[in-house]
């Protein structure tokens, strides 16, 4: 029971304690992890730095992140092919 108190006292004094700036950075670290765009550029940048596994992996997060946005608006078999275009253009 001391230990439950004592984990619950330290995360509301580290939730209190997170600055205006943290929020901020959160914030623009969920949307880098959201945005499809953000994918290809973090694949884009790991293809300079010659890390192929890290470009695999950022291009299969970006497609799989351009499916669902597809699928919510109804609209994957279009998304689908505009995909399939942009990766016959490589």
């Amino acid at each position: 029971m001391r230990t439950l108190l004592m984990v619950l006292l330290a995360g509301v004094l580290t939730t209190a304690s997170l600055s205006r700036a943290s929020a901020q950075n959160l914030g623009q670290i969920l949307h880098a992890i959201t945005d499809p765009g953000e994918a290809q550029r973090y694949a884009d940048q790991a293809h300079r730095d010659g890390r192929p596994d890290q470009e695999l992996y950022w291009q299969r997060y970006g497609a799989g992140l351009q499916e669902q946005r597809a699928h919510q608006n109804g609209n994957l078999e279009e998304e689908r092919y505009w995909h399939r275009y942009g990766e016959g253009l490589r």
